[in-house]
């Protein structure tokens, strides 16, 4: 039976170095985070309570949505569109993977299995996700579906970033 806490020291050994390689900066068990412009690509993680899966969230979030264009808190632990990492994402965005995580060896094959996906479905799906017309054909997908009066200043929140903050693309990770 394995704890975030736990999951994270085992991370430690070469997950983090990995992560970081990819763009991603390490902020807390198993939090990661990059900057695109005007619009952070988010990974968080749980253990759920049978202590022995690891879901891992995949969000972009952008702080332009909101009113002062200012995080509330950091880091963010919700999102508004997004799902949960497995191979089928982003089609399908609810119900991801569970990965195995009540022993060593299971830890080490979802770590490469992780970063197999993060390579092959995360960051291919932060990377098209560049307007708002493509931030926005996700709302509604991911099961949050904000009041009219919220959708219209988050599309008046992205558009003022797009206009302050130019989106940068690096090649190595389109």
């Amino acid at each position: 039976m394995t704890t975030l806490t736990e999951l994270d020291k085992y991370a430690k050994e070469g997950f983090h170095n990995q992560m970081r390689r990819r763009g991603f900066a390490v902020e807390k068990q198993l939090y990661y985070w990059r900057k695109r412009g005007q619009f952070f690509d988010v990974f968080w993680s749980e253990i759920l309570s049978s202590r022995g899966s690891w879901r891992i969230h995949i969000t972009i979030f952008t702080p332009w949505a909101y009113e002062n264009g200012e995080f509330e808190t950091f880091p963010l632990w919700t999102r508004f569109i997004g799902g949960t990492l497995s191979s089928r994402f982003p089609e399908q965005l609810a119900n991801g993977y569970l990965f195995d995580v009540a022993t060593k060896p299971e830890i080490d094959a979802s770590f490469n299995e992780v970063l197999k996906l993060v390579d092959t479905v995360a960051v291919p799906w932060f990377n098209s996700v560049d307007s708002y017309e493509t931030y926005v054909s996700y709302i509604h997908r991911g099961g949050f579906d904000p009041v009219w009066q919220f959708r219209e200043q988050v599309k008046r929140g992205v558009l003022l970033g797009f206009e302050k903050e130019p989106t940068f693309f690096s090649d190595k990770y389109k």
